[in-house]
């Protein structure tokens, strides 16, 4: 029996588009696992076009995309019947399962129930998505599937075999079995793209005396996908000059060790060979462009196919990073190419290209920062403002002079915009800017304060002894409130609109009004609270726990009230990094890092190992992705779906801490003994900056330029002087 069944959550928690489960079940068997939050309305006017598509006769061959997955459903009709394959694009890419075959009427009857159903909970739970295109789609397409189907007799498939086998060693060979013909059934769908491609074979791997070292069965495609993957990240590991890298090839068993800097590898456990990274490398890239150049020989057509098209660019460009570089010109030649320049075409070219290095250097240090250990840095328009318990100052983003410079006894706090506070044994100070002299000057109780200080609706608010909590009058120094929790050696303080929230150690979150510091609600957590708040719309986000037993607790920023707690085994969480409807914590679990996706309603969507070694990490959004950095500089790129994208590996020594990673003008730089400047989007490390172990802080301007603190209290200033990148005519 085949039955579509879909989700009932988003119909109690209605939401906009509606998200939830879908699942296919043949005799209780559901063949897509893990669709467990997909967009329902594209989903299902999908599945019901793709089903009146076949059953009409108009196409022999329709996929439907679960975006969130990672998966693909490839349906193709053989007379009566329709072979159902379903795909996984996530790592390792491969085929979940042989291709199913059941009864064309019986799909059409179950994608038609599926889709009339749907249709009905919309009108009943959400008519607004009726106007929806995809809704309208799917109308239509009920529309065809109440027709009668079409009965039609296909041409008889014409087989097709290939074997091509590595050219050199180590190389990868292939062999390509398409009894079903599927390589010319693309037909006019332009979404069913991938389904033509997933004809059955098989890729080997050949070694110095092992003609057939590792093998793969499976749709050749999918694991020359996967290999190229594996190459990029490969490639990376021997441009940094990493001693060894590990990997399962396309995810099959034995694993290959790899003793880069020996130039030797292992399969699983059995003997040694030699090889070196870089020809692994190009033999893997190798296989993508021979396999594309086969299939697009096989059928024109399949050349603007474009997952097709993807392999063959990235398997392009990860051979063009294996070219060593040029040598420069000799002295002749240098001069008949400036007399050619000057004689002719002297303008650059105007196509723009990919960017492929970036050269900085160093314009200016600051030294003498005192307590930079646990200091803040921040960047103004005109100043890079550091602060510290000791001492805050400004110095001049151009040049390095020092614009103002503050201390004191008992605590100082900053401000970016030049608003400071300071306190001895028995007065606090108020400064604005450069001026030597205070604004405004009060008697102290002796409380150490700083180095927070938030500037809001005319107060200065700062935490004094990290408990205690006060607001003075911006203008006249005034205390306007205080508020010091008891029993509370630890308190960690946010902003929300008007609302100012404490959370502690002692298992308390008070919400405050900023205006007079009246405490609105007082919240009760089981366990003590364990970093600062994180406000997400209307609601706020705050961590609690002890060792490796933590919990995320969401409220009303504005009533306290509580929306969930979830609580998970991690040690060393990050702190959690909210983006759009999504909520993402990292930390450690058996001494190896995982990335947690929660949804707004606190439902766990999945969980992703890291392989970036021990904790602790931080995180940093990305559009469309997240990216986690750990304290030894590797650093890995996840995908709002859980796919990994990327990863770079540990640069020299560990940090104190893990440091959040910056981006400016599409570059992103990763903090590290070694600050490297990566592509957000292909990982590929285009410059670096040698830092040192003591690094404190990053920040990065909008003109690249960098601002690195460290813990001796040095503070300096790198410009990007080059780049070069690569124009594809």
């Amino acid at each position: 029996m085949t039955r579509f069944r879909l989700g009932q959550r988003w119909k109690r928690e209605p939401s906009a588009p509606p998200l939830d489960s879908i699942a296919l079940e043949l005799d209780g068997v559901n063949l897509l696992s893990g669709a467990v939050e997909e967009p329902l309305v594209e989903v299902v006017s999908a599945l019901t076009r793709a089903a009146a598509s076949l059953h009409s006769g108009k196409e022999g061959l329709a996929q439907v995309s679960l975006v969130e997955a990672g998966l693909e459903l490839v349906l193709r009709r053989t007379g009566t019947e329709v072979d159902l394959a379903v795909a996984s694009l996530g790592r390792p890419a491969r085929l979940l399962r042989p291709p199913v075959r059941v009864d064309l009427e019986e799909l059409a009857e179950a994608a038609r129930e599926c889709g009339r159903g749907f249709l009905a909970d919309l009108t009943r739970v959400a008519p607004g998505t009726l106007s929806t295109p995809p809704a309208r789609e799917l109308k239509e397409a009920l529309r065809q599937l109440s027709g009668p189907g079409v009965v039609h007799k296909a041409p008889r498939p014409e087989p097709f075999a290939l074997r091509v086998e590595p050219s050199e060693v180590p190389g990868f060979g292939f062999e390509l079995k398409d009894a079903a013909d599927l390589l010319r059934s693309r037909g006019k769908d332009p979404g069913a793209a991938l389904g033509s491609l997933l004809c059955a074979g098989e890729v080997w791997l050949a070694l110095p005396g092992q003609p057939t070292a590792w093998r793969a069965s499976g749709p050749p495609f999918l694991t020359a996908l996967e290999l190229s993957r594996q190459a990029v990240e490969l490639s990376r590991a021997v441009e940094l000059g990493e001693p060894r890298f590990s990997l399962e090839l396309a995810g099959v068993k034995p694993g290959l060790s790899l003793e880069l800097a020996a130039g030797r590898g292992k399969l699983g456990a059995g003997a040694a060979f030699e090889v070196k990274g870089e020809a692994l490398v190009a033999a893997m890239f190798h296989l993508g462009q021979a396999l594309a150049l086969a299939i697009s020989e096989r059928e024109r057509a399949q050349a603007s196919n474009p997952y097709l098209v993807e392999l063959t660019d990235r398997c392009r460009e990860g051979l063009s990073h294996l070219r060593g570089a040029a040598a420069p010109p000799s002295e002749g030649e240098a001069q008949a190419r400036g007399r050619g320049r000057a004689q002719g075409a002297g303008k650059p070219l105007p196509v723009p290209g990919r960017l492929r290095r970036l050269r900085f250097e160093k314009r200016w240090s600051q030294k003498g920062l005192t307590g930079a250990e646990f200091g803040q840095l921040h960047l103004g328009r005109q100043a890079a403002v550091f602060c510290s318990r000791e001492m805050a100052c400004a110095v001049s983003r151009k040049d390095g002079e020092m614009l103002w410079r503050r201390a004191s006894s008992h605590g100082v706090a900053a401000t970016v915009e030049g608003h400071v506070v300071t306190a001895d044994l028995d007065r606090v100070l108020g400064f604005m800017g450069p001026s030597p002299s205070a604004r405004w000057l009060h008697d102290h109780d002796g409380l150490t304060l700083g180095p927070q200080l938030v500037r809001q609706d005319g107060l200065l608010i700062t935490l004094a002894e990290d408990r205690t909590v006060l607001a003075y009058a911006e203008v006249t120094g005034r205390e306007i409130w205080r508020l010091a929790p008891p029993r509370t050696q630890r308190s960690w303080l946010a902003m929300q609109g008007h609302r100012a929230m404490l959370a502690t150690d002692s298992g308390y979150l008070y919400g405050l009004d900023i205006t007079d510091g009246q405490v609105r609600y007082r919240m009760r957590a089981p366990q003590p609270f364990h970093g600062t708040p994180v406000p997400w719309g209307k609601h706020f986000v705050a961590l609690l726990g002890r060792g490796s037993h933590h919990a995320l607790l969401m409220a009303d920023a504005h009533s306290g009230d509580v929306a969930w707690t979830r609580e998970f085994h991690l040690a060393m969480p990050s702190a959690p990094l909210t983006s759009r409807t999504r909520l993402y914590i990292a930390g450690e679990r058996d001494r190896e890092g995982v990335l947690l996706c929660l949804d707004s309603k606190g439902k766990l969507l999945w969980e992703r190992a890291l392989h970036l070694g021990t904790g602790p990490y931080a995180l940093a959004a990305l559009p469309g992705a997240v990216l986690v950095t750990a304290a030894s500089g590797a650093a890995a790129r996840v995908e709002t779906s859980g796919e990994l994208s990327w990863r770079v590996g540990a640069v020299g020594e560990a940090l104190p801490t893990a440091l959040p990673a910056r981006t400016s003008r599409g570059i992103t730089l990763l903090a590290g003994d070694q600050v490297r400047a990566v592509d957000p989007k292909g990982g590929q490390v285009l410059g670096q900056v040698r830092a040192g172990a003591g690094l404190v802080a990053l920040q990065v301007d909008s003109r690249l330029g960098l601002y690195l603190l460290d813990d001796s209290g040095t503070l300096s200033a790198y410009r990007l002087v080059s780049h070069f990148t690569v124009v594809e005519g």
